[in-house]
């Protein structure tokens, strides 16, 4: 199972377990999307679980200032090498 964080606005993260094809977002107590407000802080939380790897995704720089939409927005994915 892989950790997959993906960057929104800043300082909002979502964070997803990512196993084959399926992609299956960490839910909070009322079934929601939970979000997060650093790195160490999905970290943190999933200190208790067991994944292969965990990456960070992200819009470019380039896209963002340029103004391109989100169909054409590409992202980066860097490896986070916490496990």
């Amino acid at each position: 199972m892989e950790l997959l964080i993906e960057s929104l606005e800043g300082d909002i993260y979502l964070a997803y377990q990512v196993q084959g094809k399926r992609k299956a977002p960490l839910l909070d107590r009322h079934n929601n999307p939970r979000t997060f407000r650093s790195l160490e802080q999905v970290r943190e939380y999933c200190s208790s679980e067991t994944y292969q790897s965990a990456s960070l995704l992200q819009a470019t720089a380039y896209d963002e200032m340029c103004g391109i939409s989100n169909a054409e927005q590409s992202s980066a994915v860097m490896n986070l090498n916490w496990f």
